[in-house]
């Protein structure tokens, strides 16, 4: 892939554009010695006449004499695309907060992974109260009261978890179907229900 040069024409800056297409601006002479250039590598913007390559062979320019250069901007060059960063999945325990935080929402969509990320640490949580119950003679009442305060965002990300398969809620009612529901993929694209969460 060529370089791109970022440049200014009379002040005004322009497209980035490849080290041909500036060549050719100066042999147009659209692109004068007094216009700024900067390309990666350049720790701020240059004139172009003291850039290498962009003028060679070129006669000067007809309005050098008559035009003073103007300063150099102090403005920092332009930023540099972004460069494209680890693809970083949530963990489990973020798929359980996020169910968490959408406490009560019924309405949306909800992809597999949030729905079983969520089972799987609720689970892993009711067990680890059973056995702090166990071993403190609990009679249960801490699982009970932790199975209570999961029962609302379970039923709310089960349901998203259907609208996401383009299914009504209600089918969480059915036993057996519901799983197999859940453990479908999502309908691609956008549904009656919202766009796809794997797009969010």
């Amino acid at each position: 892939m060529s370089e791109k040069y970022f440049y200014t024409i009379s002040g005004v800056r322009q497209v980035p554009v490849t080290l041909d297409e500036l060549k050719s601006l100066a042999a147009r002479q659209e692109l004068k010695r007094g216009d700024l250039v900067w390309t990666q590598g350049m720790v701020a913007w240059q004139r172009a006449g003291s850039t290498a390559d962009i003028f060679h062979g070129l006669p000067p320019d007809l309005d050098t004499v008559q035009q003073p250069p103007t300063p150099l901007p102090t403005a920092t060059p332009p930023p540099l695309p972004a460069t494209p960063t680890a693809n970083t999945a949530p963990s489990f325990f973020s798929w359980y907060l996020k169910v968490l935080k959408n406490y009560a929402v019924f309405d949306g969509r909800a992809r597999r992974k949030e729905f079983w990320g969520f089972f799987l640490v609720n689970a892993c949580i009711s067990l680890l109260m059973g056995l702090i119950g166990a071993l403190c003679g609990d009679p249960g009442v801490l699982s009970f009261l932790y199975g209570l305060a999961m029962l609302m965002p379970y039923i709310g990300v089960g349901i998203r978890r259907m609208h996401d398969t383009d299914r009504s809620g209600w089918w969480i009612l059915l036993p057996i179907a519901n799983i197999i529901y859940w453990a479908e993929d999502g309908k691609p694209g956008k549904n009656r229900y919202g766009i796809n969460p794997k797009n969010g």
